[in-house]
This record gives structure tokens, C-alpha cells and sequence, in this order.
């Protein structure tokens, strides 16, 4: 039987120092002479790097996985057990996704509880903070340069607005990881992570920063951004970040802080520049909505990499073979969508598959397009259909209900056919609300920080509960045959919410601290 490997690389290389937010950015300053090299030093170090599947014969060799663990950890994927799967096409990649897939409480240590993914575990914390320094040292030598036209004004605006924008992304990314949830009443005393906004080395023991402080810092990065980028309206590629970007970002990041508000403000700010929806409601059915033909679009950062890890159907085939992903598209997120929402034939297919699973179908995640960058992320993209859902949930949490049945009736005009008007007020049309993000906005990135802020909502307070399965395997006559099935639950009020600071970088700096994430213990096991 031919057999699929899977090499997890990255193009971006960690440095060998576990705290990668203490080291100055390496770049050769002397090469920085004016506001263009900036510009390419933000597009070559600046941004994520763009995640790739590539087939090479019998590999499946992945790059820039960037923060892909957030889709394991929500309630968007299962582990696939019926049909029977043989896990050695992905068995190693399987097997670095187990901790965050059962929510561990050491996510270095694999499901023999053996030391084996240290380098991982710290790689999600070193991303930021080295992508930070590079923000960091453009910030600072933006200020030694002086505009001599126009255009060059133009430019310079660009570069701050971008480098301001991008820090504040990282931070957002560190924060709603690795510390608990914006909660208004405990976000002064809540630890957050550490925060640093210069370019050089400071000899000192660093502590983490409140949660707020982090926030602050977002906020004020955000601001920055904004008024270096108000009159970039139409960036040349939704690569590059415009004024939209930061609107939409900004009310993300208020609805985080429970500031309705301001999320409100952004989000009508957002849909000023872009309404527009993409009409899926008699769409082709391989429309792939995560396209850069996509109308909505606004900015993406980072390409995707799990369309193609699941781009077989369980139950389907490779070059002949019998093969089944080892992960699925959730029972509970599947059950969500109505034979007339168009979006469970356009982000989803059952066209192959044992059993009519469902499976990804939101990117080109076809054997063809292996090896492809991807135009649009699976992590880190804006688009309009956000701010239409953040509109909503901001004027449902003020009260404003027509306002907000307003903005979420629109955006379902054009994913329902034949819909019913929406008559819900209060905690059931909030609920009604997050059920709609959790629809339009799988698999993107957002649901595992979404879960995180529910619990915490002040007003309106939902606790949310989660099963994950592992099946452990012995190679038998060179097949790997099932042994037994361990079941793993989450309450999203319990503390695994939030990833431990990585071993590495507590052992090199114990001044950080830890997070007290509990012992994640088997609930039931099946043999």
C-alpha cells in the first residue's frame, strides 16, 4: 500500500534563544536608507509567512503552519473514527496536534507523555514576538527618515500604518492564547503577556503586562494605524493593509473588550467602505468563498494550510488508495446549517465519502491545488460578512434589536434561501447571533477566541462544553490497527482556555510565571 508521509517544516526560522521578544531584530541596519527598504522589510520579514501544502510523490510537506492549532483546540473538527482510518499518512502530524486537540495542560509532552514537542510548543510564542521585533525596529528607524515629496509621504504612512497594524495583530494573537479572556472586571489584575515596543535589548528580568496593558497597547497600535492609513482606501492587493482593515480589525478587538460601542462604530465604519456580500444562495456548488475573487474581501495575511490537510473525503481515495482524514468537519458544527442555508453545499461537500461526511470545502482544497499558495488565510483574514456580524452582536448587546435583526438579516439574504423573518430579542437573539458567526466564520480562525469571550460576557454569559477523541494505534503486519478510543471534554470555564507559557521560555526566564491551566484527564474510554 502506498503511503502518505507528512514532514511538518517551516520557511521562518525560530531562533535558538527561547524568548525571542528579548533579541534586537538581526536585519543589517546600514542597508535601511530610505522608506522603500522599509517597505520590502515589512513584506519580507514584516507579515506571516504564506502557509503551503505541497504533494512531493509520496509527502505531504507543509509550511508555515503559522498558529493552526486554534482550529484543533474549538468544536470545529472531530477526530474521524468511522470509517477506521490508517493514521500513518498523518500519524506524525497527528500526533503534534494531540495536545492542543485534547486541551493538555503540557502542551510539549505527546500522548505517551513523552518530551517531544518542545521546539513546537515555543515556536507558536517565538512567531510573534519575532515578527514584534521586526515591527519594532522599522517603527524606530521610520523615524530617522524624512519624506521628501509627496509620494514619499504617501509611502512613509504606509510602512507606520502597516508596522503598527501588524504589531497590534501579533499582540492580539499572543494575548488571546497564551492569558485568559478580556473579562472588564479582572482585566487590571489579569496577567497578560510581556510587552515590549523597542527595538533594542533591555537587561532586565521580564514580567508579563496586565491584560489590559496588552489591550492598551492594541488600541493604541490600532490608533496609530489609523490615521497613518485614513486616506488608503484601496490597498493594491488584499495583502497589504488599508484603512478598512484597521476599522474591522478595531471592532473585533472592541467586541473582545466588551466595548459594544466602539465595536459598533468600526463596524459601520468597515461596511462604509465595503457592504458588499458574496451571493452564495444558488451559487455554483465549487464556489470556494475563500478565493481572492471574493468580493468581501478585505485583508489576509498568513495563507491557509488546513483546507489541504483535510482535502480528502473520509471515505474517499487517494491515487486508488482507501484513505479517511484524520480529522473531520464537527457533527456540532455540520448540525448548524439548514438544507436551505447555501453555505452547507459551498463550505462544505458530501459529493464522495462513505456516509455522506461532510467535508472542507471552503477553500480549492482539490488534489490539484496542492502545492499552490493559497490567496486568502484560514487564520488571519477580514472580510465584510465580520463586520455585519459584529454590527449585529455590538447593537444587540446596546439594546438596539432592529438595528441589529437589521444588519444580520442582510448578511443571511445572501447565504438562506426563502428565510424567515428573524422575530428574537435580547439573550435569544445574541445566541441567535453567535450561532451566525459560528456559520459564517468556521474554520477561519476565530471560533476558538470567540468560545473564550462567551464565558466571559458580563451580560450574557455562555458556557460552552466540548468532546475530543484520541485513538491510539499499533502497527500490526505493517497496518496500523486501533486500540483504544480516549475521550477528553472541555467546559470553556474551567481554565483550558489558555495555553501555558511554553516550558522553554519559563526555563530561560522563570520571571515570566505560568498559566494555570489544569490537568486535562480521560472522562471515558472506548476499546
Amino acid at each position: 500500500m502506498k503511503r502518505l508521509l507528512l514532514i511538518i517544516s517551516t520557511v521562518l526560522a525560530f531562533t535558538s534563544c527561547s524568548s525571542s521578544f528579548l533579541k534586537e531584530y538581526s536585519q543589517d541596519l546600514s542597508r535601511v536608507t530610505s522608506f522603500t527598504d522599509l517597505d520590502e522589510l515589512m513584506v519580507g520579514s514584516g507579515f506571516l509567512g504564506i502557509g503551503l501544502v505541497a504533494n512531493a510523490d509520496s509527502y505531504i510537506q507543509i509550511y508555515n503552519t503559522n498558529y493552526l492549532p486554534v482550529h484543533f483546540m474549538s468544536d470545529e473538527l472531530d477526530e474521524n473514527l468511522t470509517p477506521a482510518t490508517d493514521p500513518d499518512q498523518s500519524l506524525n502530524y497527528r500526533k503534534l496536534m494531540y495536545p492542543y486537540f485534547t486541551w493538555q495542560q503540557s502542551l510539549f509532552l505527546d500522548y505517551q507523555q513523552k518530551d517531544a514537542y518542545d521546539d513546537t510548543e515555543k515556536s507558536y510564542w517565538n512567531l510573534s514576538y519575532n515578527h514584534i521585533a521586526t515591527c519594532n525596529m522599522i517603527l524606530t528607524e521610520a523615524k530617522k527618515l524624512t519624506a521628501k515629496d509627496e509620494d514619499e509621504k504617501a509611502l512613509a504612512n504606509k510602512v507606520n500604518g502597516e508596522a503598527h497594524f501588524m504589531r497590534a495583530l501579533y499582540y492580539y494573537v499572543l494575548v488571546n492564547l497564551y492569558a485568559k479572556p478580556y473579562a472588564p472586571s479582572k482585566v487590571a489584575s489579569t496577567p497578560g503577556v510581556p510587552v515590549k515596543i523597542t527595538e533594542y535589548i533591555e537587561d532586565k528580568d521580564y514580567v508579563r503586562n496586565s491584560v489590559k496593558e496588552v489591550y492598551d497597547q492594541i488600541v493604541s497600535d490600532l490608533t496609530e494605524a489609523e490615521e497613518s492609513l485614513k486616506d488608503l482606501h484601496s490597498p493594491e492587493s488584499i495583502k497589504r493593509v488599508g484603512i478598512n482593515a484597521v476599522y474591522l480589525f478595531r471592532s473585533r478587538v472592541a467586541l473582545y473588550m466588551q466595548d459594544w460601542t466602539t465595536a459598533k462604530k468600526y463596524a459601520m465604519l468597515s461596511l462604509g467602505e465595503n457592504d458588499k456580500l458574496q451571493q452564495l444562495v444558488g451559487a455554483d456548488k465549487d464556489v470556494f468563498p475563500l478565493s481572492n475573487t471574493n468580493v468581501e474581501n478585505v485583508f489576509s495575511v498568513g495563507g491557509t494550510t488546513l483546507g489541504n490537510i483535510l482535502f480528502l473525503n473520509p471515505g474517499g481515495d487517494y491515487y486508488g488508495t482507501p484513505y479517511s482524514p484524520v480529522w473531520k468537519i464537527s457533527s456540532h458544527l455540520y448540525s448548524l446549517y439548514g438544507d436551505n442555508d447555501a453555505r452547507k453545499t459551498t463550505f462544505f461537500q458530501t459529493k464522495y465519502g462513505e456516509g455522506k461526511e461532510p467535508s472542507y470545502h471552503k477553500i480549492d482544497n482539490s488534489e490539484k491545488s496542492l502545492g499552490l499558495y493559497k490567496s486568502v488565510s484560514d487564520q488571519f483574514l477580514f472580510r465584510s460578512a465580520e463586520a455585519y456580524l459584529n454590527a449585529a452582536e455590538a447593537c444587540a448587546h446596546l439594546g438596539e434589536d432592529q438595528n441589529a435583526v437589521k444588519y444580520i438579516t442582510t448578511l443571511r439574504q445572501y447565504r438562506v434561501k426563502d428565510d424567515v423573518a428573524i422575530n428574537l430579542t435580547g439573550e435569544t437573539l445574541v445566541k441567535f447571533i453567535r450561532q451566525e458567526r459560528e456559520r459564517e466564520l468556521c474554520l477561519e480562525g476565530l471560533r476558538w477566541y470567540d468560545m473564550r469571550r462567551y464565558a466571559v460576557d458580563e451580560k450574557y454569559p455562555e458556557v460552552e462544553k466540548v468532546e475530543h477523541s484520541f485513538t491510539t494505534y499499533a502497527n500490526i503486519n505493517n497496518e496500523y490497527v486501533p486500540q483504544n478510543t480516549d475521550y477528553y471534554e472541555l467546559s470553556t470555564d474551567d481554565g483550558g482556555m489558555v495555553l501555558n507559557i511554553p516550558k522553554a521560555v519559563k526555563d530561560f526566564q522563570n520571571s515570566i510565571g505560568s498559566n494555570e491551566r489544569p490537568l486535562r484527564k480521560v472522562v471515558r474510554s472506548k476499546g
